[in-house]
């Protein structure tokens, strides 16, 4: 079975393992080695700082043979068509989108955590949907990380129960 490690920049991400093939969220690449980059921002609607963040991580691939996918060669129209949906709330939507389109067998988080109190929140949504699409097509999903919220109760409990969720390897 093949697998794909996608790491965010949450806590976290430094756990995914090197030996692996990683995809890393937008700059990442400055952070560690990774085997592709996917980064779906506008950043004309962001601030300079992040530009140039991006701007270096772009550079930095190239240099370093990586592929880097951003909103300009992501096969966007593919995906819409395939999944039947337009539902993105962030590139780690993207990222799990493509990895299932790729035909990955496994899917590993780490650093995607959707912090209550973090922009990531409201979006945490379109990852547990993502997350959602691929367990409906038989592939399996590890969330690593013990800050992650995703496909987590906001108390950790079995809605109904008082048992504790169980591991988050769906």
């Amino acid at each position: 079975m093949s697998k794909v490690t996608i790491i965010g920049k949450g806590r976290g991400w430094e756990e995914a393992p090197l030996d692996s093939l990683t995809w890393g969220i937008t700059q990442l690449i400055l952070r560690r080695p990774v085997d592709r980059v996917i980064d779906m921002n506008d950043y004309t609607l962001w601030g300079p700082v992040e530009a140039d963040e991006a701007d270096q991580a772009k550079v930095l691939a190239a240099e370093r043979g990586v592929e880097y996918i951003d909103r300009s060669n992501y096969p966007l129209i593919d995906v819409i068509e395939f999944f039947d949906t337009d539902y993105f709330s962030n590139t780690v939507d993207y990222a799990i989108a493509l990895a299932l389109i790729e035909g990955y067998g496994e899917i590993r988080l780490y650093g995607v955590n959707m912090e209550v109190g973090s922009e990531y929140y409201f979006e945490k949504a379109g990852v547990e949907f993502w997350v959602g699409m691929a367990l409906g097509r038989g592939v399996k999903v590890v969330v690593h990380g013990q800050h992650s919220t995703i496909m987590r109760t906001k108390d950790g409990l079995l809605y109904g129960f008082e048992n504790s969720q169980r591991e988050r390897v769906l």
